[in-house]
């Protein structure tokens, strides 16, 4: 966990409440994860950090509430990416690779 490089703020200054609650919120998740799982969690703080370029703060901290709030990961980011005010060149492929993490999730629900 020494090389954590996730994105907690869009921008310098002092970090917020809810920057330090998304902080120890990414931490929890991602602490002991087996590597596919992380691997997920690197294409999320993708979707954040395209977030910060397109100049959508104010998603940015949506998703941040959200996600500490309790919601799911992966059905945030979808939602995120189906979103007419996401216009990104990486927008196929990511909408294209959280559409497979929920069929992931939707069939591995039947396995446990």
């Amino acid at each position: 966990m020494e090389n954590f490089d996730y994105t907690i703020k869009d921008g310098p200054g002092v970090y917020t409440n809810l920057d330090k609650e998304y902080k120890e919120f990414i931490k929890k998740s991602i602490g002991g994860l087996d590597t596919e799982t992380t691997n997920r969690w690197d294409i999320y703080n993708i979707i954040m950090n395209d977030l910060i370029a397109l100049k959508l703060t104010r998603v940015f901290d949506e998703v941040k509430y959200r996600l500490t709030d309790g919601e799911n990961p992966t059905t945030i980011m979808l939602e995120i990416l189906e979103r007419e005010d996401y216009k990104s060149e990486l927008g196929w492929f990511l909408k294209n690779r959280v559409k497979r993490y929920i069929e992931e999730d939707f069939y591995n629900s039947f396995s446990q």
